[in-house]
């Protein structure tokens, strides 16, 4: 009775290690575990690698979209300011377009005009008394071959035209000196003249042998008296600030009215 129950518990006491010799892993299945594993490791290292990869080429396309999102913004940005440009310069040669519209109008009426201002100018200057009658005519000369020329604008063609008229406004009042021929007494002379303003204008010769002034009424030289002579003289001295100035005789004329 007793052998029977002894062995018994050795039948229990040896189930446990049976069983867990049963459940310990054979050396084949333990290197297939080991496989797994490592193939696992592998694995999760590449997997790694190809997220690093990718998310240095998202930060790379990052870095492309802030750079082109920057220069569109510039482009746009000039864009912008050459449409405002382009407009102020359509604007401006509509502007332009209409002013040589303007100044083909304007031309249509100031060319008859500057026509007819020239040519009141060289009769004026005909009735008038002969001083500085060369410099005068060629003036007028030279106005009229302004207007035909095609390389100089209209207003700088009236501009020629109102100089030439101050000019000849000025000549009324100031006095002037000044030495030039003059055919007097059936010879030709060189002579000191004295022109103050339009009132008088006289002349002494060089020589100081004769002297004269114009006579307006008739439009001719006449002799000048002693008292006429000396104010000349006087007056030459003036006119050139060799003397101060002074009250003088001066021979007083009119136009003829005829």
């Amino acid at each position: 009775m007793n052998i029977k129950i002894n062995n018994f518990y050795w039948v229990l006491f040896l189930a446990p290690f049976l069983l867990n010799a049963q459940e310990t892993p054979q050396p084949d299945n333990l290197g297939e575990s080991l496989d797994i594993s490592t193939n696992s490791l592998n694995s999760g290292a590449q997997n790694q690698k190809e997220l690093d990869q990718l998310s240095e080429e998202t930060r790379l396309i990052e870095f492309d979209y802030k750079d082109t999102f920057k220069e569109y913004e510039n482009l746009k940005l000039y864009n912008d300011q050459l449409e405002r440009i382009i407009a102020s310069q359509e604007e401006e040669i509509a502007s332009i377009i209409n002013q040589i519209d303007e100044l083909d109008n304007i031309n249509i009426n100031m060319i008859p005009l500057m026509l007819k201002m020239v040519d009141a100018l060289e009769k004026f200057i005909l009735l008038d008394a002969p001083f500085l009658k060369d410099e005068r005519t060629s003036r007028v000369k030279n106005l009229k071959d302004i207007l035909d020329r095609g390389d100089v604008s209209t207003s700088e063609k009236f501009r020629k035209i109102t100089e030439a008229y101050q000019i000849e406004t000025d000549y009324g009042r100031t006095i002037e000196a000044y030495r030039s021929s003059i055919d007097f007494d059936g010879e030709n002379f060189n002579a000191d003249f004295l022109r103050i303003g339009r009132v008088a204008l006289m002349f002494v010769t060089t020589n100081g042998d004769k002297a004269g002034y114009w006579n307006k009424t008739t439009n001719t030289w006449e002799p000048s008296s002693g008292t006429i002579k000396r104010a000349t003289v006087d007056g030459l001295k003036i006119a050139l600030k060799q003397a101060p100035p002074t009250l003088i005789t001066i021979p007083l004329t009119s136009y003829d009215e005829n």
